[in-house]
């Protein structure tokens, strides 16, 4: 069965990459409630990242996992952590303020030196992250030095950016997205009211630099405040060398692609090389401890769990054990184990209090999971990607006895979809917004991976707006990629209706034959499947598209049930969808348990 698309040639394999070489997963560490991951080295020097927040964390997890991976090849010991309430770090009760993500900073530069021996810190921030980087410095007595990228020191204004970037996200969307009203939002990430308060108030100013103290700039091209900070740290008193941020842009655009600035990682650690001396010192003895790193709450008690020695993903559970079923969590495209807007971790910790356990995951070349040294560069729909979720599988199975279901969105639901169809221990599959059903094997995996996600309704809608042809003068509107998704819904439309007379005549009726296949397989396995979709997104389109404009071709399949979401997006960001989705996936995982 043809599951993938045709890679592009952008796509090559890893062989070549030095930066995954070793393509082993980081060292697990939990710190008073934080999560993160130690890169170990031998040197005097080590590096404490701070990342930005929300939205733009979830973008370059894999960029800085490279970047510390580079830095310890070349004896500079790193950790990279998850803030107090962020990531896969444990919720603060009272919230978490600026000052409580300084000190989580401060606490992980502890850690890493307890954990290799170093003595001297060298803080990395970018974004918000580099007021955290510099406010960290200020208190650390043995600084070394800092590397700020895209740097942001004022938070008004950077509250106000964030919001710019939210209204376009919703602009055109149509939905309730229901946020908490005045709250700071950017692409379903919601930012705790005390940090928003906090940063209404701050400025991190350049104080108390230490005379030659080496500091690396990433300025993004064109932006005036980096190369201020820059001229700011240089009249400070500091060895200032001031880099373009090469591919920023590119990579902030969300995690469809996930392109990485590969020769940005290599200027990095060549600065570290010139400035920074990699003097050995002897390993602490902590540093070979593999004591396990849990983080336990009233409700769930969570584990890190490596795959393969690669493959990273956090196992969440009831607090005492004994889970009814567990369900494996996937990537959305290049979208990190948390998952958009951290729906992951929220799902996870939600069914934990229901008695089911979750394993979200990385897949191979995502988040923190190094790619296979001979796989391909681009995994997202490939086979590739279908033999780390049947290893994932594997993997799970030896934790419990418990039935396995496999639940993404998106991409990740078409890995969920094809790998269960041939996994006999997949007992239960949740497809959620899936925008190919069948993936057509002479598609382009880019050309896909950029297509967007949008209903043929909604380019009628734009197309009666006048400010459509306002966008479209001003040269907003890229009208060569919306006139080949118009034309191709069009064609999907006048197949879907002379599909079912031609049969395998036609390339539809042939990609129909291999989906309704798949699904009689999965009948016979007796494995209930559920289609969520959306209005907004393509999916329901996609499932209109196979089962006919009323979905009845479903009734061939018992098994099956398609559930569509209103006020919905493809991501899902309202809450109240969220809510909704978990529990789906927490029925779905009652009845398994049931069937045993």
């Amino acid at each position: 069965m043809v599951t993938s698309v045709k890679q592009s040639a952008r796509a090559p394999a890893n062989s070549g990459l030095p930066h995954d070489v070793e393509a082993s997963a980081a060292i697990p560490v939990t710190m008073d409630g934080m999560f993160g991951h130690l890169h170990p080295a031998s040197g005097e020097t080590g590096v404490v990242f701070c990342a930005p927040w929300g939205f733009d964390a979830l973008c370059t997890v894999k960029f800085h996992r490279l970047i510390a991976v580079e830095l310890a090849r070349r004896g500079y010991p790193a950790i990279r952590f998850d803030y107090p309430g962020e990531g896969d770090s444990l919720p603060v009760e009272a919230g978490a303020t600026f000052d409580i993500w300084v000190a989580g900073a401060l606490r992980a530069a502890e850690e890493l030196r307890i954990r290799t021996g170093c003595s001297r810190i060298i803080y990395y921030g970018m974004g918000i992250g580099a007021a955290v980087a510099l406010r960290a410095g200020q208190q650390d007595a043995n600084l070394a030095g800092y590397v700020l990228a895209a740097s942001t020191l004022n938070g008004r204004r950077y509250l106000r950016e964030t919001a710019l970037r939210e209204k376009i996200i919703e602009d055109g969307l149509a939905i309730d997205f229901g946020y908490p009203e005045g709250s700071t939002v950017l692409a379903s990430f919601i930012m705790d009211p005390h940090l928003a308060a906090d940063l209404k108030a701050l400025t991190v100013g350049i104080d108390d630099i230490p005379a030659g103290l080496p500091a690396l700039v990433l300025a993004r091209p064109e932006n005036a405040a980096d190369i201020e900070l820059a001229d700011q740290l240089r009249n400070a008193g500091a060895a200032v060398e001031c880099i373009d941020f090469s591919g920023y842009s590119a990579m902030l655009d969300g995690v469809v692609t996930s392109p990485i600035p590969m020769a940005l990682i290599d200027r990095i650690g060549d600065w570290f090389g010139c400035n920074i001396r990699p003097e050995a010192v002897s390993p602490a003895p902590q540093a070979t401890d593999n004591e396990p790193s849990v983080l336990e709450a009233a409700s769930f008690r969570e584990r890190p769990e490596i795959v393969n020695s690669r493959l990273f993903g956090v196992f969440c559970e009831p607090p005492s054990g004994g889970e009814k079923a567990v369900i494996i969590l996937h990537n959305m495209a290049y979208a990190p184990h948390t998952g958009w807007g951290r729906i992951w971790v929220e799902t996870a910790r939600t069914l934990a209090r229901q008695g089911i356990a979750t394993l979200r995951v990385d897949l191979s070349n995502i988040g923190d999971s190094p790619a296979d040294p001979k796989g391909p560069d681009q995994v997202v729909y490939s086979e590739d990607q279908l033999n780390d979720v049947h290893a994932v599988v594997r993997h799970v199975r030896n934790l419990t006895k418990a039935p396995i279901l496999l639940a993404g969105i998106c991409s990740g639901a078409h890995s969920a979809l094809y790998a269960g169809a041939t996994n006999a221990e997949v007992a239960g599959i949740v497809s959620i917004n899936q925008l190919r059903l069948v993936l057509d094997p002479d598609e382009d995996v880019d050309s896909l991976l950029m297509a967007g996600a949008r209903p043929l309704s909604d380019y009628k809608r734009r197309a009666a707006s006048l400010s459509t042809y306002k966008r479209v003068f001003s040269g907003e509107v890229n009208i060569p990629k919306a006139a080949l998704n118009i034309a191709s819904h069009a064609r999907d439309r006048l197949l879907r209706g002379i599909s079912p007379y031609l049969g395998g005549i036609t390339k539809l009726g042939r990609l129909r034959g291999r989906l309704f296949a798949l699904l009689r397989r999965l009948e016979d396995r007796k494995v209930p499947v559920i289609f969520i979709s959306c209005r907004t997104d393509g999916s329901l389109d996609q499932q209109r598209l196979y089962f006919g404009k009323t979905l009845s071709g479903q009734r061939a399949f018992p098994g099956l049930r398609h559930i569509l979401l209103e006020n919905a997006d493809h991501t899902l960001s309202p809450p109240s969808v969220r809510q909704h989705v978990i529990g789906i996936l927490a029925e779905a995982a009652e009845e398994s348990a049931k069937r045993g």
